[in-house]
C-alpha cells in the first residue's frame, strides 16, 4: 500500500480504499491474534509505520533517484 507524505503541501495521501484495506488486516490479526489484539486505526497505523522507519532510518529512509533529463 502506497501512502505519499507531501512536506511541501503538509498532506498524507492514502489510497482511496485505506479504511477496507485496515479492516482487512485487522480481520487478519484478529484472526491470528485473538480478540485482544492490538487493532490498527487510521491515524495509528501511519504513525506506527512512520516511527518504524525513523528508528532504523539507515535502512528505512531512502533517497530517490536523480530524474534523467530526456535529450531533444
Amino acid at each position: 500500500m502506497r501512502i505519499i507524505l507531501d512536506t511541501e503541501k503538509k498532506t498524507i495521501t492514502v489510497p482511496w480504499n485505506y479504511q477496507q484495506k485496515l479492516d482487512e488486516m485487522n480481520e487478519t490479526i484478529k484472526a491470528y491474534g485473538g480478540e485482544k489484539s492490538q487493532k490498527l486505526t487510521f491515524t495509528g497505523y501511519i504513525d506506527g509505520l512512520w516511527k518504524g522507519c525513523m528508528a532504523d532510518s539507515d535502512k528505512h529512509v531512502i533517497t530517490g533517484k536523480k530524474p534523467v533529463r530526456k535529450s531533444t
